[in-house]
């Protein structure tokens, strides 16, 4: 135990202490959909700080040299839709390239977190985050924070502000009176409003409230299921999860269009549908991905203890597989109406989900290019950060991940990866896994 300690102590050390420049030489640099052959990329303190061929580069004595012969640079992941549970549940967003994270539902924990991070006192990414779901009556969950008229949304939202929480989350049954309290207070504080679309708001409300994001594509399929399907979406998980079967796919370009006039953004999170909602054969065999070993014994679900999927039958698992193709329908529509879209997880194998869900919007027609400006660039953008990160380019934040492969050939290559760059500071892959493995032993 002292050792493992002491190998945990030395990585926040190296985390946390001003490191000499980083350089890495001669490496192939991912950026803007093309690939640069023979780069240096020079990082001093936490931003990039020169980015060239390397027969020009000028590396200063004592820098750190990565050498990047046959590698690929890129920029850190952004996952814009994460519960991370624990400390540790950091740290597979970082060995998975996440160097940023959007959590939707947090506490003061997630707040000391963030701090710790950004002293560099914490290995873990950067980490936007919400505070407690606001909720109606009764809510999804009972922990959720049930607001019943707008006098106590306005001291809801105004108290997470004062706390220092990142943005405001609404949920399903939250009234649409609450609701436009909710956003109307959040805008005179400066705050986004994202999360699911409630009931009584409909698609169309929140488009017209400018919500900053959707997740789920929740309201969409109220949208499209005609009114003579033999499956409405109604309150329940499971009938808004198999009424993805009955969606009239003429109607997407339609609500594409709506949401790109609006300026909505949208978070699906495809992979939470595959992850929490597979036939039991596939889902016993999901328990065996080789990322469990790293998560907390508390992080893997037991299925037969969550209450939101009581109701399901063996035949909605598969119905519910089946509908997932038709929500990749809706992705690529959104997208090539010009409607904005993030890449997020919602999965409780935390970062080692991410992979999947850039293999999923390759699925619904995305190039490969266009999936690593998602996950990277467009998530700057969503936050307001243009220009501060998400691409390698100086000036930027150093985030940052060294691959095996072209990225641009193949995602099967991110699974490659050497290490990760997070606000400067190199974090080999190897290092990152024996940390986990010991966090996990705890």
């Amino acid at each position: 135990m002292k050792r493992s300690g002491g190998r945990r102590a030395a990585l926040f050390a190296a985390f946390a202490i001003q490191q000499p420049p980083v350089a890495f030489v001669d490496v192939n640099l991912v950026t803007d959909g093309a690939v640069h052959q023979h780069q240096t990329v020079l990082v001093q303190d936490d931003r990039i700080a020169w980015v060239g061929p390397a027969a020009d580069a000028r590396i200063p004595a004592g820098a750190r040299r990565i050498d990047g012969k046959g590698q690929f640079l890129l920029p850190g992941f952004a996952d814009m839709h994460t519960h991370p549970g624990a400390e540790a549940d950091l740290l597979t967003y970082l060995a998975n390239g996440i160097t940023t994270i959007r959590v939707m539902w947090g506490q003061t924990g997630q707040l000391r977190w963030r701090e710790a991070a950004r002293k560099g006192a914490l290995v873990s990414p950067r980490i936007v985050t919400a505070g407690s779901i606001i909720e109606g009556d009764p809510p999804s969950q009972p922990t959720m924070k049930i607001v019943t008229n707008a006098a106590a949304a306005r001291a809801e939202v105004t108290e997470q502000f004062r706390a220092g929480f990142d943005f405001i989350k609404v949920y399903n049954s939250v009234p649409k009176a609450v609701y436009d309290s909710v956003v109307a207070v959040a805008a005179e504080l400066g705050m986004p409003v994202a999360g699911h679309v409630p009931f009584e708001v409909s698609l169309d409300g929140a488009l017209a409230a400018r919500q900053a994001s959707i997740e789920h594509l929740r309201g969409y399929a109220a949208e499209l299921v005609p009114k003579d399907a033999p499956v409405q979406p109604g309150a329940s998980l499971r009938s808004r999860s198999v009424v993805w079967n009955y969606i009239d796919a003429t109607r997407i370009p339609a609500l594409a269009a709506r949401t790109k006039a609006s300026g909505v953004w949208n978070c699906p999170t495809l992979v939470v549908a595959t992850h929490n909602m597979l036939p039991a054969a596939e889902h016993a065999a999901l328990l065996q991905h080789p990322g469990v070993k790293y998560l907390s014994r508390a992080s893997v679900p037991d299925r037969a203890k969550i209450s939101y999927l009581s109701d399901f039958t063996e035949a909605d698992y598969v119905e519910t597989q089946r509908g997932l193709n038709r929500q990749l329908e809706v992705v690529a529509g959104l997208h090539r109406g010009g409607a904005r879209l993030l890449i997020g997880t919602d999965s409780w194998l935390q970062g080692f989900a991410f992979q999947e869900e850039l293999e999923l919007f390759e699925r619904a027609g995305l190039s490969r290019a266009e999936i690593l400006a998602l996950a990277t660039r467009d998530a700057a953008e969503f936050l307001g950060e243009t220009g501060q990160w998400g691409e390698v380019k100086v000036g930027q934040l150093a985030d940052l991940q060294l691959i095996g492969g072209n990225p641009l050939e193949s995602l099967a290559v991110l699974g490659t990866r050497k290490g990760v760059m997070a606000r400067g500071r190199w974090l080999p892959i190897d290092e990152l896994l024996r940390q986990l493995e010991i966090a996990r032993s705890r």
